[in-house]
């Protein structure tokens, strides 16, 4: 799935790039794998999301478990 199908408007993009971005930077791991679990967990809470502001801060909080929990 294309991940501008996932915004419904120009700031919600530039709010996940942002969160993507800062993820990016705190844990140290390539691009690559902060993206490809960001979009994952995104893809699995966008479902459900009644209020779509808080999903960077939720998908954020998500991915920095899942990566506490992987091996380096």
């Amino acid at each position: 799935m294309d991940p501008d199908s996932y915004y419904e408007n120009e700031e919600q993009r530039k709010q996940h790039l942002r969160a993507i971005q800062t993820l990016i930077e705190e844990v140290g791991r390539p691009v690559e794998e902060i993206t490809r679990l960001y979009y994952l967990v995104l893809q699995e809470y966008e479902k459900e999301a009644k209020i779509k502001i808080f999903l960077p801060i939720l998908i954020s909080k998500r991915v920095r478990a899942i990566i506490e929990t992987e091996p380096q």
